[in-house]
């Protein structure tokens, strides 16, 4: 009796690893649902995206093609103090390479401790954006550069300044002509920093690595990146929580301006974004979509670096942003802002909305 039940147990042991490798999956991966277990399949056969969606997400981009010699000059420009006007700040001050280029704090400060209003971007993937800063102001990096340089509250120096520390410098006279073959000037200077940036790199996610099985047909390995419920979050992210609408592609940004209702209008840390370099009233509190990657490593998130928990992100958005109202005389008002009609109420469960929260760590 005993050897029989032990037989008939092996033998729907065998029959149910047989059935799940008939599959090509785990026996773990078939107590999983359909809609997670779709996200093992080719990208292709995955379920439809949101409708406003213009992009799938993405893999990380391959590394571009960098100069040696003149990324090892700029990354010394990067670290150098003395490009400032007191020599207390490097571009490194706050775009640390232990916190993915960004800042440990919210608010970067500058020479003498001076604060600005908004938070310093991650430099990873830095040469992959077609606009720069928060409100989009250039286009390459090479433009980028001076803005900090010249910034008061930043490095508070200027364009000459910075010309006649580097060539008074012996060993930067060496490297510019060694790698130039010509002396310091501030397009080359720029053109170093530039870069070096360009050649920071962007290690591989779980995410990416579970794109990587996808791409492959491995459903095993892609699993063991993302478990059920972190593709539950992948699925929300792409469809009912309508985050791909403006995190999409291989940074997780449109690279867009759009206003979110953040921009403290009239009141305490106001930022009127995209519009001081635009002058077009419709850019009020627009600011460029950040990259989500390496969102839960970051410890200030949005332009002024106010958030620091994804789950009240979350569920802001689930509100359909903020969406402040005029009051008194801002009611007639032209300036005042309006958040994007991109942003619609969604619901999610307390159980969707951590699996959001776990996706969004995986990337």
């Amino acid at each position: 009796m005993v050897k029989r039940f032990y037989a008939s147990a092996a033998l729907v042991c065998l029959s149910v690893l047989a059935w799940c490798a008939g599959f090509g999956v785990a026996p773990s991966l078939a107590a999983e649902s359909e809609l997670t277990q779709r996200y093992l399949e080719p990208q292709s056969k995955w379920p439809t995206l949101h409708e406003n969606a213009h992009a799938d997400v993405a893999a990380l981009p391959e590394p571009l093609e960098t100069n040696a010699d003149i990324v090892q000059l700029g990354e010394q420009l990067f670290h150098d103090p003395g490009l400032s006007r007191d020599g207390s700040v490097s571009c490194a001050s706050c775009h640390k390479s232990s916190a993915h280029f960004a800042d440990t704090v919210r608010i970067s400060p500058g020479v003498e401790g001076r604060e600005g209003r908004r938070t310093s971007q991650m430099l990873r993937l830095a040469g992959h954006w077609d606009i720069l800063f928060w409100d989009g102001r250039v286009a390459n990096l090479e433009a980028l550069v001076a803005h900090p340089v010249q910034d008061p509250m930043e490095m508070d120096s200027t364009i000459a300044h910075v010309e006649s520390y580097v060539t008074a410098s012996d060993r930067y006279s060496e490297m510019f002509q060694h790698v130039f073959q010509q002396p310091a000037t501030w397009n080359l200077i720029a053109e170093a920093i530039a870069e070096f940036m360009r050649a920071v790199e962007h290690p591989p996610t779980r995410f990416d690595k579970f794109m990587y099985a996808v791409a492959e047909g491995d459903k095993v390995a892609a699993a063991e990146q993302l478990n059920a419920e972190e593709r539950l979050g992948l699925h929300l992210f792409r469809t009912k929580a309508g985050c791909v609408q403006c995190h999409a592609g291989d940074l997780f940004s449109d690279q867009r301006m759009h206003n979110i209702g953040l921009a403290y209008y009239g009141r305490s840390f106001e930022d009127l974004g995209h519009y001081q370099i635009s002058g077009n009233p419709a850019h009020v509190g627009a600011f460029r979509t950040p990259s989500l990657r390496y969102v839960g490593e970051r410890e200030h998130l949005m332009h002024n670096g106010l958030f620091n928990d994804l789950l009240g992100i979350v569920r802001m958005y689930s509100h359909g942003g903020a969406r402040p109202k005029p009051r008194g005389e801002q009611v007639n008002d032209p300036l005042f802002p309006e958040t994007s009609e991109l942003l619609q109420p969604f619901s999610l469960t307390k159980e969707e909305e951590q699996a959001l929260v776990k996706f969004l760590n995986a990337l």
